[in-house]
Order: C-alpha cells, then sequence, then structure tokens
C-alpha cells in the first residue's frame, strides 16, 4: 500500500512539473489573446511582448518557481507618441509554489529585472506619459476585508537607464548604469526598506541650470515605512556623489493634496577634497593623484509643506577653511582658499530665498582674488557685491592648464554693485567697476601667430540703475 502511494505521489509530481512546461506552450496562442483583450480594454499603450519569450522553471531556484519573460516594453501614443516609457531585457520573478497552493499570502521571494530602460515624461500642463490606464466604471468595494496578502523578500535592478523629465516643474533627472537592491516585508503595518543604489553616471538639471553632470552615486538606506505606506523616516541614509558623502534624516509624508516633511542632512565626514569631486570638470582620471588640503562644514535642512502653491523652507550653510588643490605635475598650487556661505529661505516663497556668500579668497600662487555677494531677494534681485584680483595669466595658465593656450600678462578687476536687478524693468544695480591689463599675452594653436603687447584700461559706471546711463570707457595703451 505504502508503495502504490509513493508511486501515485511521483507519477502526481512528474505530471505537476510536466503542465507547467507544457500549458504555457500548449495554450500560448489562446494565453496571448486573452491577454492583448485584456491590455487593449485597460492600456492606453502598445505593450510590445512574445509569449515564446516566456518560460517557467522548477530548477533553477528549487523548490520555488521561476517565471521568465524576454525582450518586452511599453511604447505610449499621443501626445508621447514614440516614447518608450518602459523596456527591458529580461524579467525573472521567483515565487513560493506551496505559499500559493495552500496558503493565503502572494509570496514572491525575488524579483531581478535586467537592462531595463525607464522613460517619464511630464509635459508642462501636467499630463505624463505613465498615466496609460483608461478610466473604469466604478466597482462597488465589499466592505468585508481581503485575507489575500502580498510579501517579496528583495528585488534587483540590473544595468538600469532612467530618466525623469518633468517639464511642470521643471527638473530633469538622467541616470545611467542603475544598479539597484532591496528588501522589506509590505505585509506589515510598520517595516523597514533596506536598499542600496550605485549609478555610473548621474546629471540633475532644474529650470535650465545643471546642478550635476555626469557624477557617479552611491546611495544606502533604511528607511522605516508606515500609516499605510504614507510616513517614510530615514533611519540610516547615506549618499555619495563621486568622493562627497551626505547622510539624511527626519521624515517624509505624503498627504491627499501635499507633501509634509523635516528632513536634516550633512556631512561630518568630508573634506575640501570631497567637495572639489562634485566640481564640474575636476573629478577626472588624475583627481586621485590630485593634491589637496583643508576642512569643510556642510549642513542643512528641508522642513514644511510642498505642494501646488507651497514649498518647504530650506536652509544650506557651506564653509571651507584653510584649503588648497594642486594638479598633479603642475608647478602651482591654489592656497589659502576659504568660503563662507550660506542659502536660505525661511518660509517657502521661493522670492524670499537669501544667497549670502559672506566671504570667498583664493591665493592663486601669490595673486590673490576675494569676493563677496549678498543676494537677499530673488525678485526684483536685491544685489550687493564686491570682487577684488589681481592676477598673473601665466601662472593661471600653469594652475589651469588648457592644451594648445599660452597666456602672459598681469589682469587686475576692482566692482562693486549694489542695487536691484529687474529684467522687466530693465533696471540694474549701481556699477562701480575698474580692469586694466599689462603687457597681455596670447596665443593659440588655432592661430599661428601669437597676439602680443596687449594693455588697456577700462571702467564700467552706472551711478541710475537705468541700464541705458551705463557708461563703459576703454583707453588702450598698447594693442587692443
Amino acid at each position: 500500500m505504502v508503495k502504490k502511494i509513493l508511486i501515485g505521489l511521483v507519477v502526481l509530481v512528474i505530471v505537476l512539473l510536466a503542465s507547467l512546461f507544457l500549458v504555457p506552450i500548449i495554450f500560448k496562442d489562446k494565453i496571448k489573446a486573452a491577454i492583448d483583450r485584456e491590455l487593449a480594454r485597460t492600456i492606453n499603450a502598445d505593450v510590445v511582448f512574445d509569449v515564446n519569450n516566456f518560460s517557467l522553471s522548477v530548477f533553477r531556484h528549487f523548490p520555488n518557481i521561476t517565471a521568465e519573460m524576454r525582450d518586452f516594453g511599453v511604447l505610449n501614443r499621443e501626445p508621447f507618441a514614440g516614447e518608450v516609457l518602459f523596456a527591458a531585457d529580461r524579467l525573472e520573478v521567483e515565487v513560493n509554489l506551496k505559499e500559493i497552493l495552500f496558503g493565503d499570502q502572494m509570496a514572491i521571494n525575488g524579483i531581478t529585472l535586467v537592462d531595463p530602460i525607464i522613460n517619464i515624461i511630464v509635459l508642462p500642463d501636467g499630463r505624463a506619459n505613465y498615466d496609460i490606464t483608461f478610466p473604469e466604471e466604478e466597482v462597488p468595494v465589499s466592505e468585508e476585508p481581503s485575507q489575500f496578502s502580498f510579501r517579496i523578500n528583495y528585488w534587483n535592478v540590473v544595468n538600469a537607464d532612467i530618466v525623469y523629465d518633468d517639464r511642470s516643474i521643471p527638473f530633469y533627472l538622467d541616470m545611467r548604469g542603475v544598479n539597484h537592491s532591496g528588501s522589506g516585508d509590505f505585509t506589515q503595518a510598520v517595516f523597514d526598506l533596506d536598499t542600496r543604489t550605485v549609478a555610473d553616471s548621474v546629471t540633475v538639471r532644474y529650470d535650465g541650470i545643471e546642478y550635476v553632470t555626469n557624477k557617479k552615486a552611491v546611495a544606502d538606506a533604511v528607511i522605516s515605512i508606515s500609516e499605510d505606506y504614507t510616513r517614510y523616516t530615514f533611519k540610516d541614509n547615506k549618499a555619495l556623489v563621486n568622493d562627497f558623502a551626505m547622510t539624511f534624516e527626519g521624515w517624509f509624508k505624503m498627504n491627499e493634496n501635499d507633501y509634509a516633511m523635516d528632513i536634516s542632512f550633512g556631512s561630518p565626514e568630508n573634506s575640501f577634497r570631497s567637495l572639489l569631486s562634485i566640481v564640474p570638470g575636476m573629478y577626472t582620471e588624475s583627481f586621485a593623484n590630485l593634491k589637496t588640503e583643508g576642512e569643510l562644514q556642510f549642513d542643512g535642512f528641508v522642513r514644511g509643506t510642498y505642494s501646488d502653491t507651497q514649498m518647504p523652507a530650506f536652509r544650506l550653510n557651506l564653509k571651507v577653511h584653510d584649503a588648497m588643490f594642486q594638479y598633479p605635475d603642475l608647478p602651482t598650487p591654489v592656497n589659502n582658499i576659504a568660503l563662507d556661505m550660506m542659502v536660505d529661505n525661511p518660509d517657502g516663497i521661493i522670492d524670499h530665498t537669501v544667497i549670502d556668500v559672506r566671504k570667498l579668497h583664493l591665493d592663486f600662487g601669490q595673486n590673490p582674488f576675494d569676493a563677496r555677494a549678498l543676494i537677499s531677494t530673488l525678485y526684483p534681485t536685491q544685489v550687493d557685491a564686491r570682487v577684488q584680483a589681481k592676477l598673473n595669466l601665466a601662472e593661471i595658465n600653469k594652475m589651469f592648464p588648457v592644451q594648445g593656450l599660452d597666456m602672459r600678462g598681469t589682469y587686475a578687476i576692482d566692482l562693486t554693485a549694489k542695487g536691484v536687478y529687474d529684467s522687466l524693468k530693465k533696471t540694474i544695480p549701481s556699477v562701480d567697476a575698474v580692469m586694466s591689463l599689462a603687457n597681455g599675452y596670447i596665443k593659440s594653436s588655432e592661430f599661428p601667430m601669437p597676439v602680443e603687447d596687449l594693455r588697456f584700461n577700462a571702467s564700467v559706471k552706472n551711478n541710475s540703475g537705468s541700464m541705458a546711463e551705463t557708461f563703459i570707457a576703454v583707453k588702450c595703451t598698447g594693442r587692443c
């Protein structure tokens, strides 16, 4: 009797395993037709897939079932016709068969997405290319709670290219070569989401200004999720852009009509070298050999409510002390670097933002450069600034070499600007500036003959603030 039972169980297992392989093959045309009908009813986009690229396996992660889909994607229709919303080389889902058959929970052991392209676009009027579902008739909701739940143990994204282009803000984010992994028990009312993200290249642009260009980024985050997945508390979080590290703490809350937040950030482990790594053009192959010294302080916060009509308050503090840097194989360093800057917005009204560069000092060899600037309102822009410098162009050429360019001479500037800049009213701050160049020399590899004996004295004055009453005088004492 026992032998017959064992033989029966073996036969049952063989039949089940065979069906897992044969059902998708035998009924693939009917399966695709049913999927196409459902997609046409619910999705306003072109979904590209081939049932021949779908497979099931019980051997890859035995005893779990592994479902795999290759070469599929979603293409937008008007007004985003021709845009790829999503595409991937491979999607692999590992499912716990026992819990599906005998439990009340969809237990996904893991999801792996390989070489995906994610391209999100939001038009200036708010229409988004990810909004691809047709509106459905309201379906009565049962008052009886569902006993079915969903759990996922881990997920991986391998070599993703992600673009978020929101033209309504306007904000642009481009991430290339993204590798991401995470885990979290979504069946719990309160749980920790543990993630790691590495991107080979990150570019960030806001309102036409590029703030981050092709920077390598790493982010490790442990975030507590609660209140029906609407509140996110930062527990242990660190982000690294090139060599510049930031830590975060606080919380973020998604409300029905807005977002509330209280997030503080800082960089307790950084140095001046870390700051240089995010300066455009500095983080090259020779950066590892760049000689640097100096201390860095960086901190700030974002606090308040973000909505269609409101922004949160924010503050950023940046200080650099006793810093220097010198390119490898170049004789002259940039010394005595000091910076004291604050960006502050006390109430979330963007025009109330204050940008205060209290001090900026650099010594280019034996040549000092000093500047300060206070912008107390963004529009109309209230400016109080001064720049003083006396530069030996031959020394500058040694510190920041440009291939094929040779410069010499002594350049000096003393500039003050105070008042209001208003592009609509055509007003500018009062300006008093004097500039001079002595013994100037420029030679470029693109032109055979150098320009020599460049000498001039120039002044720019405006006492009224009217653009039309700006006086510019240039006196050449050599070649101009």
